[in-house]
């Protein structure tokens, strides 16, 4: 280490411990007539020219509160500026410093984030952090997601982000959609593509799509079982992944039968390769249920209306945010801002385009019914794979 880096992190260090000082994130131990502070000790101060950030560790003395950070973020503002990033859950905390603050507006292009897609089994595009690192997570691994934030707060630019990405690239034989749309708003771009089984948008019709989920699920179960392996993608017969992807979750929470089943596939479906993202505003996230929350162990969160609604739907930070499109990430707990990239309805439309079949209208009905483009053989794979191996339906 150079003389220069040495003084350089020796100031960085003396700041940090202000922010202690002056935060009272202290523990006080009265050691016969004397009081003692103990303040949080610092592992590491790390320069990271080519982001242009600092990285701190540092550890909080047992006995102290890790919700002091929290409450008392805003001295770290105060002295290392706005562009911060606080993260750890329990004793073990870092805090970034940027030198620059995250870009307002990201636009979509598939170009740059197709890359970071390899090697994911089902990719979850999130957004960009404040490394201007893209965030992708891997479904098989995360499981299921559930999506948060006031109106306005760019959920429906990061359902695009993540749907779009999926469709452009997995095949209809890797990944079905089952897309519950309790808005009415949100989904229809969709309709008609060849990844997609249905769009739904009443309790009935969902109800009777997510019965037959259920049973697909159990019969793959039954499937891992007999072939002794943990997971579909690891069986001789590739078996499409299911995604149940709803939004405004909270307009079924009055059906206990829907939320049973939701409930069920939350805890079961991984190894059966079925997996849920729901988005709902977050003042009415306890409504939800607890098991089933529990089970939603990546949140994402838009701007939140206040700390109350922010601590509801299991945020910290997400209260700060004042621009659109910019989320938080929630894993294990600990907390990530990210910028998700943007693409309107119309460029969604566009670039959806080659997987759309031929739409034509039932004269019997105002629902649009979309005839395929795709190879009737791929249709057909499908349909086995995906309505119970011949099951069928209920009446």
């Amino acid at each position: 280490m150079g003389l220069k880096t040495f003084w350089v992190k020796a100031k960085l260090k003396s700041d940090l411990m202000r922010c202690f000082r002056d935060g009272k994130i202290v523990k006080t131990v009265k050691r016969g007539d004397q009081n003692v502070d103990f303040f949080p000790q610092i592992h590491d101060v790390f320069v990271d020219e080519e982001k242009k950030a600092v990285r701190f560790v540092f550890t909080l003395k047992s006995g102290m509160d890790p919700e002091l950070l929290t409450k008392r973020e805003w001295v770290f503002r105060q002295v290392f500026g706005e562009n911060i990033e606080l993260s750890g859950k329990t004793k073990k905390f870092t805090l970034w410093v940027y030198s620059k603050g995250m870009p307002d507006n990201v636009k979509y292009v598939f170009e740059d984030i197709q890359p970071h897609l390899e090697e994911l089994f089902m990719p979850l595009v999130i957004g960009y952090d404040r490394r201007n690192n893209l965030i992708c997570l891997d479904l098989k691994e995360i499981h299921h997601a559930i999506l948060t934030g006031s109106t306005g707060s760019g959920k429906s630019s990061l359902f695009r982000a993540i749907l779009v990405s999926i469709m452009l690239y997995k095949s209809p034989q890797d990944v079905q959609f089952l897309l519950i749309d309790m808005k009415n708003s949100e989904f229809g771009i969709y309709r008609g593509g060849a990844h997609v089984k249905e769009v739904l948008m009443d309790q009935e019709s969902v109800l009777k799509a997510l019965q037959q989920v259920e049973a697909e699920m159990h019969r793959r179960s039954k499937l891992l079982d007999s072939e002794d392996v943990e997971h579909v993608a690891d069986l001789e017969k590739k078996l499409p992944v299911i995604m149940v992807v709803i939004d405004e979750i909270i307009a079924l929470v009055d059906n206990k039968k829907i939320m049973k089943i939701l409930t069920n596939l939350s805890c079961l479906g991984r190894s059966a390769g079925v997996h849920i993202i729901g988005a709902m505003q977050s003042g009415r996230a306890k409504d939800v249920g607890g098991q089933f929350l529990n089970n939603m162990n990546c949140r994402i969160s838009g701007k939140q209306s206040d700390a109350t609604n922010a601590k509801v739907a299991g945020f910290t930070t997400a209260k700060n945010i004042s621009t659109p499109g910019r989320m938080v990430l929630s894993l294990d707990g600990v907390e990530t801002h990210v910028q998700v990239p943007f693409m309107d309805k119309q460029r969604a439309k566009k670039l959806l385009q080659p997987f759309k079949g031929k739409v034509i209208q039932d004269p019997n009905s105002d629902i649009q019914v979309s005839q395929s483009c795709m190879l009737e053989e791929i249709k057909e794979h499908i349909i086995n794979e995906f309505t119970l191996e011949g099951m069928e339906e209920d009446e």
